[in-house]
């Protein structure tokens, strides 16, 4: 059920709520230019406003263009906005002034465009950044705010579009590319993969790691498929589900893992329930093409939180579902039509 909308000034690609100022999103825009060769953007910083049902502008920061963005909590008390760009640079910015960032170094080769960053702040505030050429580069980040390089090494032969940390092993990385390869990384010995999956027919475009199981993860290819997998048995997956479009990103809900976000491209957004493999829900009220989306943090969540603790048989488990998303709000842009909208699924 839509609820509000904004046009941005270039191509929306990404977009994150604040964890901890629940009302208010970031998003990030891309622009090339083929006549000039530039690759700009920018960095919007939103309120929702739930009465007026409006989407405010908090800060706008024009800068190169943004691949991807993401909230750190460097601290119990810290957050800071981080983001990869075009010129392959990788940059942080306090909550409260995007104008000028607190860090900004190049982390690819002679900037390349930066496709995807994920970070391991929970544990030594390391971040992976894959890129265009197909490297996946490790950097640190220290007590001064600077950004320490440990390694880099070609991971595929085309654009890596994604790669994330498991999250419940530390030096295990995977990564997925437009070679439709899925390679899973030691970081301790990053000559070869660990594993090499090759069941995607097409690239690879998003990836997420389970924090309730150890075991499983998530792929979403251009080949419409979501994927579900267990990392000790990877000859073929565990449930593959096709949601009519590429699943561009995939973001899962902060009370249930099993209920999934996915931005699919020409199919717009995509709720499904991975137990069952039912869709719920396919909003379509976008206008071009699904790129990112994210739940909302919610303090009344809390309240859901303990009614999933009472369910205890499959009816009121469907029940208590269905109240998760009726309470949950979901922001989302697509790219051509330059547009970010604010919505929760109809019940």
């Amino acid at each position: 059920m839509f609820q509000a909308n904004f046009i941005t000034d270039c191509p929306p690609d990404s977009i994150e709520w604040c964890p901890i100022r629940h009302d208010i999103f970031a998003c990030g825009t891309y622009l090339y230019n083929p006549e000039n060769m530039t690759r700009q953007g920018s960095i919007y910083l939103f309120q929702y406003n739930s009465l007026t049902k409006t989407i405010d502008i908090i800060q706008h920061q024009t800068t190169n263009g943004i691949l991807d963005l993401k909230w750190i909590n460097y601290s119990s008390d810290l957050i800071y906005l981080s983001t990869v760009s075009a010129l392959g640079q990788l940059s942080l910015y306090t909550l409260n002034d995007l104008t000028k960032s607190i860090l900004c170094e190049d982390v690819t080769n002679d900037q390349t465009i930066a496709l995807s960053h994920s970070w391991l702040n929970a544990i030594n505030n390391y971040v992976v950044i894959s890129d265009q050429q197909g490297y996946l580069t490790i950097c640190e980040l220290d007590n001064t705010n600077g950004l320490r390089f440990t390694q880099s090494w070609l991971a595929h032969e085309y654009e890596c579009w994604t790669s994330i940390w498991d999250k419940h092993d530390s030096n295990i990385i995977y990564s997925g590319a437009d070679d439709t390869l899925l390679k899973i990384w030691d970081i301790r010995d990053c000559k070869q993969p660990i594993h090499i999956n090759r069941k995607h027919t097409m690239g690879i475009c998003s990836i997420i790691s389970n924090e309730s199981n150890s075991y499983e993860f998530l792929t979403g290819s251009f080949d419409e498929y979501l994927r579900q997998w267990d990392k000790r048995q990877m000859n073929e997956p565990l449930k593959q589900i096709k949601l009519g479009g590429g699943v561009w990103k995939m973001k899962s809900h902060p009370l249930n893992q099993n209920i999934l976000l996915c931005a699919c491209m020409q199919n717009g957004f995509v709720i499904v329930d991975l137990k069952t493999s039912i869709i719920l829900c396919n909003y379509k009220q976008h206008g071009s093409l699904a790129y990112g989306c994210d739940w909302q943090y919610n303090d009344s969540m809390n309240q859901l939180s303990e009614l999933m603790d009472d369910c205890m048989n499959e009816q009121t488990t469907a029940t208590c579902d269905k109240k998760i998303l009726s309470d949950s709000l979901i922001a989302s842009c697509s790219f051509y039509d330059k547009t970010v909208h604010v919505w929760k699924q109809q019940i």
